[in-house]
C-alpha cells in the first residue's frame, strides 16, 4: 500500500485533554476497544469538516457534483442520489492547502481527500535528508506535526535557493479513523509524478493547521 498521511482531525473545544488521551493511547498500536472508538469520534472534527467543504442536501454545488458523478437524469433518479448521499462532504470543491493534488483518497477507508500520498516522498531524495523521509513514517501529534511541516518547508526552500529540485522519476508509486465515506468518483494517485511543490504543500498544509493530528499508514 505505501505510505499516506492521514489527517485524523482536531478535538471539539472542551475535549482536548481527554481526546489527546485516547489518541497518545493508540499510538503504539495498543488495541483500543469500540467504546473508546466511538468517544474518540464523537469529541472529534474531522479534518475535512474544518476547511469548509460543501455537504451534498445542504448546498447546490455538492448537490449538482453528486447528481453528475452518478449519472442522475430523472426525478426518481436524482431524489435517490441525494438520499443516498446527504450529509457527503465534496472535499474536491475546496481549493486550499489542507487538500493536496497528490492523494491516494478513496482507496481504502479512512484515506479521504485532505490525506497525503507519502510514497511520493521517496522521490525527493534530493530535497529531503534520509532523516526527514524516515520520520514521515512516524504518527504525528499537533505540534509534531507543525515541527515537521517546518522542516519540510525548509529543506524545500533550501533546495531551491541552490538550484535543486526534485527530477521527475517513472513508477508507481487506521485504528481510530474518522475518514469520510468513501469517494463515489474514486480517484487515486497511483500514475502522478512527484514535483519539488508537493514539499511545500505538505509544509504548508500543517504549520498552518496546528490542532490537526497526522498518523500513517
Amino acid at each position: 500500500m505505501g505510505l499516506d498521511l492521514i489527517v485524523e482531525g482536531c478535538a471539539k473545544p472542551g475535549h482536548e485533554q481527554e481526546w489527546r488521551q485516547l489518541l497518545e493511547c493508540s499510538f503504539p498500536e495498543k488495541q483500543v476497544s469500540d467504546v473508546e472508538v466511538a468517544r474518540f469520534r464523537e469529541i472529534s472534527i474531522p479534518g475535512y469538516e474544518r476547511i469548509g467543504a460543501p455537504r451534498v442536501g445542504r448546498d447546490a454545488a455538492a448537490n449538482d457534483w453528486i447528481l453528475q458523478v452518478q449519472r442522475a437524469k430523472t426525478p426518481e433518479e436524482i431524489a435517490a442520489v441525494l438520499k443516498e448521499f446527504e450529509g457527503y462532504y465534496v472535499v474536491r470543491l475546496v481549493d486550499c492547502d489542507g487538500v493536496p493534488k497528490y492523494s491516494n483518497a478513496g482507496s481504502y477507508e479512512g484515506a479521504d481527500e485532505t490525506s497525503f500520498r507519502g510514497a511520493f516522498l521517496s522521490d525527493c531524495g534530493d530535497v529531503l535528508s534520509s532523516e526527514l523521509l524516515s520520520d514521515a513514517w512516524n504518527h504525528k501529534l499537533p505540534d509534531e506535526a507543525v515541527a515537521y511541516g517546518r522542516s519540510l518547508l525548509t529543506a524545500a526552500d533550501t533546495a531551491e535557493a541552490e538550484g535543486r529540485g526534485t527530477t521527475r522519476r517513472r513508477g508507481f508509486l487506521s485504528f481510530l479513523g474518522i475518514g469520510a465515506r468513501a469517494d463515489p468518483n474514486r480517484r487515486t494517485a497511483r500514475n502522478r509524478a512527484c514535483r519539488g511543490p508537493l514539499v511545500h504543500f505538505l509544509g504548508r498544509a500543517w504549520a498552518r493547521h496546528p490542532c490537526l493530528v497526522l498518523t500513517t499508514t
